[in-house]
């Protein structure tokens, strides 16, 4: 998809802000992640923290000097504090017919919301029917009536939105019974491929007795099997990206909420595996990862930015690898080592990323249920410690988090580090992933609040169209200038129309606006925040119109979608 200009001056910043021509930025060289560079602004780790005794209870009354925080080891100062109590409140989409918000109404700032993604690319479909059940089975017993739930599914194609916030659950049970499953599995199971290849751990040729002459036979075998594994490692690095690509949309989707969330993944399993000491990925397949891996670290920083922890369900439930299925017609003798190394590897991932996020994981248990409602009870007391990243350590990498309490008997529960690389510090290396995925996404980011609505239709300029005006809104945000360089503001407006059948009308169309603020313009924008004006020259039909802007001082981004009829 191009980002480029198209209507450098149909766009206007009102009252605060000249026009500008859009510009795009030049993609960065070939970054050294040795040493991290850092923006002028200063970074605030925050790290939500739960204390309970050993009955899970929580420890409420606890003050910032009973808490350390450790950061590879070394103490730091605790800048911000806070103890939290959440309660679940109704929420909902504002009702003006002509205002669409990427906010949601109701409910204190501390509102808990819980998500749920029924993970279709990396689950089984036999295994994709348990998880329904097992979702169905908690919404219908346990789930408490006011907590705001959303249910998302991932796909080939990306997320999905099968129910919007709500706190009904017989809405989620009927929209969940409409979830069809996928019988495309994107990276084969290990009695997949000794089905396909005959041997439970192929290395790439079918092996013969020393000695023996390969027959024609043999050679077309070792052919097929390697090709086999070429194709298995090319579908694990499709499943990889779609599933890195899905907990991005999701992270920014929840960005703006402020708190910490509960993100239940229930699936099969990750796509790869991981090192709990490094937390670099450590593919068992035979293709190298590194065009992902500044993909997988923006993940993270996502993650820990949007405050998610993560609850990830493996839904296949009690497991006991012994005895191959009939689909496996020659199972080698290393076949239930092989089969067990790769279940431990696939739970040992899961407990990783949950620990690594201050979440739980539930593997190898037919009671999946006490995942979800531990999920929700994890989010309604816990403390929010902040510190401030020391900007004279610049090695890159892994950066483990610790925290302790002065207090005996007690559990306590954080994410457990965060990456620090120039692609997680530096808002421009992920610019144009960030708003080609902002603008492609069902999901609404909501980093920046924003408002669109339509304004006068007029005569276009071409004939047979419409000149369609629109103004998008930001509420004030002091987080949007940055005073200590001149009041420096930069902004990108994007508007991309697309038909009901998702076809793209035309490439996006805006403007970045970067300015230094004068005093005037300053108290402007604290008092009545940014409103933008834009237009499109569309041919008369029904459209949805995806509008995003971009701090491109932070890398914040909030979008939305508009329905638009054009007669």
């Amino acid at each position: 998809m191009t980002i480029g200009r198209k209507l450098s001056c149909y766009g206007t910043i009102i009252a605060a802000l000249a026009c500008s021509t859009f510009v795009l930025a030049k993609p960065n060289d070939k970054e050294n992640n040795s040493e991290v560079k850092f923006t002028s602004r200063t970074a605030l780790v925050l790290v939500p923290t739960l204390v309970t005794d050993k009955s899970g209870n929580h420890i409420i009354g606890l003050k910032k000097e009973d808490f350390t925080v450790l950061e590879n080891g070394a103490e730091q100062k605790i800048a911000t504090f806070e103890e939290i109590t959440s309660d679940a409140h109704r929420l909902s989409r504002p009702k003006n017919p002509n205002e669409f918000s990427n906010s949601l109404a109701g409910g204190p700032s501390n509102r808990r919301i819980t998500l749920m993604v029924l993970d279709l690319i990396n689950t089984p479909f036999m295994d994709q029917a348990n998880a329904r059940k097992d979702l169905l089975k908690y919404l219908t017993q346990s789930m408490d009536q006011r907590e705001p739930t959303v249910l998302y599914s991932l796909t080939r194609s990306g997320i999905h939105v099968v129910h919007d916030f709500t706190t009904d659950p017989r809405v989620l049970v009927a929209a969940l019974h409409k979830v069809k499953g996928d019988t495309f599995q994107m990276v084969d199971s290990p009695e997949d491929v000794e089905a396909m290849t005959g041997t439970a751990s192929p290395d790439g040729s079918a092996g013969v007795d020393p000695g023996t002459v390969q027959s024609e036979a043999d050679k077309i075998q070792a052919m097929m099997e390697d090709a086999e594994l070429n194709f298995q490692s090319f579908e694990q690095r499709l499943a990889i990206t779609y599933t890195l690509q899905g907990m991005q949309q999701v992270a920014q989707a929840l960005a703006g909420f402020p708190g910490r969330k509960s993100l239940i993944w229930a699936g099969g399993g990750f796509p790869f595996s991981v090192s709990d000491n490094t937390m670099q990925l450590a593919p068992a397949g035979r293709d190298s990862l590194t065009d992902v891996l500044p993909m997988y670290e923006h993940t993270w920083q996502l993650l820990n930015d949007a405050q998610i922890s993560l609850y990830p369900v493996d839904v296949k439930g009690l497991q006991v690898v012994t005895v191959p299925s009939a689909s496996v017609r020659n199972p080698g003798k290393n076949y239930a080592r092989n089969m067990s190394w790769r279940q431990m590897d696939t739970q040992a991932t899961l407990q990783t990323f949950a620990s690594m996020t201050g979440g739980r994981a539930y593997c190898n248990s037919n009671d999946l249920v006490k995942g979800f409602r531990d999920a929700v009870n994890d989010s309604a007391e816990y403390y929010m410690l902040g510190y401030y990243l020391d900007r004279s350590k610049t090695k890159a990498g892994w950066r483990r988090l610790a925290v302790k309490v002065k207090r005996d008997h007690v559990e306590v529960r954080a994410r457990s580090g965060f990456f620090v690389t120039n692609a997680t510090v530096d808002p421009e290396n992920s610019r144009n992933n960030d708003i080609s995925s902002a603008l492609q996404s069902p999901l609404d980011y909501t980093s920046i609040a924003l408002v669109a609505r339509w304004n006068k239709f007029e005569p276009g300029k071409e004939p047979g169209k419409k000149h369609v005006n629109y103004e998008m809104h930001l509420a004030p945000d002091p987080a949007l200038i940055n005073d200590a360089d001149n009041n420096h503001v930069a902004l990108e407006f994007l508007a991309l129309a697309k038909t009901p059948e998702g076809k793209e009308v035309d490439h996006p169309v805006g403007q970045k606006v970067e300015a230094h603020l004068t005093s005037e313009k300053l108290a402007a924008i604290r008092q009545n925040g940014v409103a933008y004006r834009g237009a499109l020259d569309l041919a008369p039909g029904e459209y949805t119109v995806r509008f995003v802007v971009r701090d491109d001082l932070s890398g914040r981004i909030g979008s939305v979608a508009a329905p638009l009829k054009v007669e």
